[in-house]
């Protein structure tokens, strides 16, 4: 159960640092760096997602756009 916790968790960490490349939120470096400081989670790269586009989460900014 707790591997599945942690597979889950790194799918999400990882669909977040892919679409905040692919957009062009965020640089590769600029991830790195801030992950190195913070950590790699999604509450780090959540803050990076806020502090470009004011959206609290992927979920926000999907949903957002689809309206």
């Amino acid at each position: 159960m707790k591997t599945m916790k942690k597979a889950q968790f790194e799918i999400e960490v990882d669909k977040i640092w892919d679409y905040l490349l692919e957009y062009e939120i965020a640089t590769e470096d600029e991830l790195r760096l801030v992950t190195s400081i913070n950590g790699y989670n999604i509450e780090t790269l959540n803050s990076v997602l806020f502090a470009r586009t004011g959206y609290r989460s992927l979920d926000q900014l999907e949903d957002c756009e689809s309206e």
